[in-house]
């Protein structure tokens, strides 16, 4: 596992109160098992799990769906363990400690589906293609990951003190549109999703909480002056940041 692998990994399993401040990945995963549920798919699919995180997907789609052999996934220890007790035992429910990226697994599933864990990877193309590779013939892969615009008023309440945001270069919705992978057909939805805060220093504390700012921090490089004017500045905008998810289902052919 490559050292930024390492660190996304200790990152997560640090994010003790994960669950308390990952509203946005709860709506998030309940849109999409809303969407999958309402997708062709095979009777009891097999379903492969990427990034589960403590199990808002899981759960989501075992409610709504009624899935086959189901094999959750995370590259953290400690969220697998988490997930496994919130989810809690049934035979056709396993977990496996497994970067998303090198897939050590046979083809053969119906449905793969991640949410909010794809802009993680290092090689977004690359990590589908080879995940869409993993269906059958007829099978779905559907994913949300971040786009470009995440955190934008993060973004101006930090350029607004004169400084550049450390913001991910999240891809844009013209780069995720412009991905092809053999014997696929995908489509690709935008959607913005805002939340509030008290103010900035408690949107600061969820990121932590949920281990999102490591390894790039939103606040690397800046003063503490520089970070309470952009705190402020923040603050003054109302305290509300957009996440925009790009909602990601390719189809095999079948």
């Amino acid at each position: 596992m490559t050292a930024w692998k390492q660190a996304v990994a200790r990152a997560f399993d640090r994010a003790d109160e994960y669950d308390g401040d990952a509203r946005i990945q709860a709506v998030v995963a309940d849109g999409l098992a809303a969407t999958i549920a309402a997708a062709p798919l095979a009777p009891s699919p097999r379903t492969l799990e990427i990034g589960c995180g403590t199990g808002f997907l899981t759960r989501a789609l075992r409610s709504r769906i009624p899935v086959g052999p189901m094999l959750a996934t995370d590259i953290a220890p400690a969220m697998i363990a988490r997930c496994r007790t919130r989810i809690g035992a049934a035979a056709d429910l396993h977990f496996a400690v497994m970067d998303a990226e090198r897939p050590a697994m046979a083809p053969g599933f119906d449905l793969i589906a991640s949410s909010l864990a794809a802009q993680w990877f290092v090689d977004l193309p690359g990590t589908l293609a080879g995940l869409c590779a993993l269906l059958r013939s007829g099978g779905l892969l559907a994913v949300t990951t971040l786009a470009a615009g995440t955190f934008r008023e993060w973004d101006a309440a930090q350029e607004a003190v004169g400084r550049v945001s450390a913001t991910p270069a999240y891809p844009t919705i013209d780069a995720l549109r412009a991905m092809r992978f053999a014997a696929c057909r995908t489509e690709i939805r935008l959607e913005d999703v805002r939340e509030t805060h008290e103010d900035g220093a408690a949107f600061l504390r969820a990121l932590r909480a949920i281990g999102a700012q490591t390894p790039s921090d939103l606040t690397a490089a800046r003063s503490p002056g520089q970070l309470r004017r952009a705190l402020r500045a923040f603050d003054a905008r109302g305290a509300t940041v957009t996440y925009a998810v790009a909602t990601c289902l390719i189809r095999r052919a079948g």
